[in-house]
């Protein structure tokens, strides 16, 4: 029998830790009981899991301490104006990495590096361009050990992955524990279903914080960032940044769900013993489902002119003219130099370059008939 966690022992440990006692005054306490409650629920994780994630959320509880400490003494980081962001979202496997990645080549943008936001936020990085800061090589070092474990995950999660590369932002909404993380990491269905209905509002107002941080000594034009998980509470997101530019990526959900459950299932087997690949195959959709809908109901109240529907296969036979297409339609120009980039990285970055990625339906008791149904709105709406 493992000892279960303790949301007080983990923020006590915290405070202890970094000798600091504010956590600030965004809402956080719901939703670390109720991760710490979803991992006390699983009976067959890993003891080296359970370290991990005691590890990971008691530096996220350290980080919330250090930023409101660094607040305090910078209160100008809160005049920080985060300015017409750039958002992509969609399902799970719908093009959403490759998307941000292309479109974070543009000098004009900044986007969120994943050694930024998944090691320790503070002190926030001063030079854009970093190659020195040592929590580059830790976070590096970190994910090639799990990749060299797991190895069927570096043709599904590689370019996710790169410690340079584009971070989803939902890696800054985890400060206020609402991040799907640990639903496609762990396999936390019970979280997941809590994240489904609890307030995201506290989500996004650290979500804003964190990038006036990160924004405060790196400045830019706009940022491009990217998260399916915001198709939760596109309505949050949307009223706290008002000016926000959304792009949704649209792709057969028979083939997401199918690919988005094997991606569960891979990172699962390094935290738990026999994980269910059916027991996935049923609450993943059903999740994804759920989120899905809210979105539709919710992008009906903005303004059209500041969303845009872009379909994978058109992202897929032409990534560069897509982001073009986004370009044009938000009225943003695309550089030479940016074409120029685009066509390069897609050079040195073939599709297989990291390994295909294998999946079969039958393997998650999933058919393509019940899917078909249960997506049936999205399907016809957006014809995919």
């Amino acid at each position: 029998m493992h000892n279960p966690l303790s949301s007080q022992e983990l923020m006590e440990s915290a405070v202890q830790s970094t000798d600091l006692a504010d956590f600030g005054p965004i809402p956080f306490k719901d939703g670390l009981e109720a991760l710490v409650g979803a991992i006390n629920g699983e009976k067959d994780f890993f003891d080296n899991t359970l370290h991990y994630l005691r590890v990971k959320i008691q530096q996220i509880l350290e980080n919330r301490l250090q930023v409101e400490a660094l607040v305090k003494r910078n209160p100008e980081i809160l005049e920080e104006k985060i300015i017409a962001p750039i958002i992509i979202t969609g399902l799970p496997r719908t093009g959403t990495t490759i998307l941000q990645t292309l479109m974070a080549l543009d000098p004009a943008c900044r986007f969120l590096r994943n050694w930024e936001t998944a090691m320790n936020i503070c002190p926030p990085p001063k030079l854009l361009h970093s190659v020195t800061d040592p929590r580059i090589q830790e976070f590096h070092q970190t994910i090639e050990g799990l990749l060299q474990m797991a190895p069927a995950l570096r043709p599904i999660n590689g370019l996710n992955f790169m410690a340079g590369g584009t971070a989803e932002c939902q890696n800054l909404m985890a400060h206020a524990f609402r991040s799907f993380e640990y639903c496609a990491g762990f396999g936390l269905s019970a979280y997941g279903e809590w994240l489904l209905s609890c307030d995201m509002r506290p989500g996004y107002q650290t979500h804003k914080l964190l990038l006036q941080i990160l924004q405060w000594q790196c400045p830019n034009e706009y940022w491009v960032l990217k998260a399916p998980m915001h198709l939760i509470s596109l309505d949050s997101l949307m009223n706290m940044y008002p000016d926000a530019r959304i792009v949704f990526t649209h792709r057969d959900p028979f083939t997401t769900m199918i690919s988005g459950s094997s991606l569960v299932y891979n990172w699962s087997v390094l935290a738990s013993a026999n994980p269910d690949k059916r027991h996935i195959g049923k609450w993943f959709p059903r999740l994804w489902e759920e989120a899905l809908f809210n979105s539709l109901e919710d992008r009906n109240k903005w303004p059209q002119a500041q969303l845009f529907d872009l379909h994978f296969e058109k992202l897929v036979s032409d990534p560069v003219e897509a982001v073009n297409s986004i370009y044009e339609h938000f009225g943003l120009a695309l550089s030479h130099g940016h074409r120029i980039r685009m066509a390069a990285w897609l050079r040195d970055n073939p599709k297989t370059s990291l390994g295909v990625h294998s999946y079969a339906a039958e393997d998650f008791g999933m058919i393509r008939d019940d899917e078909d149904c249960r997506f049936s709105v999205y399907k016809q709406r957006f014809s995919v």
